[in-house]
């Protein structure tokens, strides 16, 4: 590959030698890397996030926010045996899409969020996000952090 020993061939070889074309590729995408950082920083233009602002975990929701906590459900597909509570009140699963339908009015853009508590079943959950959706809240977003119930809005 990169040297010829004997043979009958005598003269120049015609094929290029990889492993140093490829270093030197290496070595110019490097040197370039470092330029461009450089270059960036010194003009300013690497991003600049905010200052994060500690919340604080004791303020209570806006008045207008809703949200939809999903609780008691240990067993698959027994949906009618949850607890579903609309803020604070709690609503019947059979009363939850009319429920909807009624926060909906008017607030079709608004986000929704919705929490489950971690002993829920997945099944359980995605079967009321679907009566939700039927219900006609669109804009629904699911909470990953647990919230504490007191500070659910009225």
């Amino acid at each position: 590959m990169g040297m010829q020993v004997g043979g009958d061939k005598k003269g120049p070889m015609a094929d290029i030698n990889v492993t140093p074309f490829v270093d030197v590729c290496l070595v110019l995408l490097i040197i370039f890397m470092v330029i461009v950082v450089v270059t960036m920083m010194q003009l300013g233009y690497m991003s600049k996030l905010p200052p994060r602002t500690p919340s604080d975990p004791n303020q209570p929701p806006p008045a207008d926010q809703i949200v939809i906590r999903l609780s008691n459900c240990p067993n698959q597909g027994q949906i009618s045996a949850c607890k579903v509570f609309v803020n604070r009140d709690e609503v019947p699963v059979s009363q939850l899409v009319p429920r909807c339908r009624q926060l909906a009015q008017g607030r079709s853009m608004q986000m929704i969020f919705f929490t489950a508590e971690d002993n829920v079943n997945y099944e359980n959950v995605l079967k009321i996000l679907d009566l939700i959706h039927e219900g006609g809240l669109q804009n629904v977003a699911v909470l990953t952090e647990s919230i504490a119930a007191d500070s659910l809005i009225q």
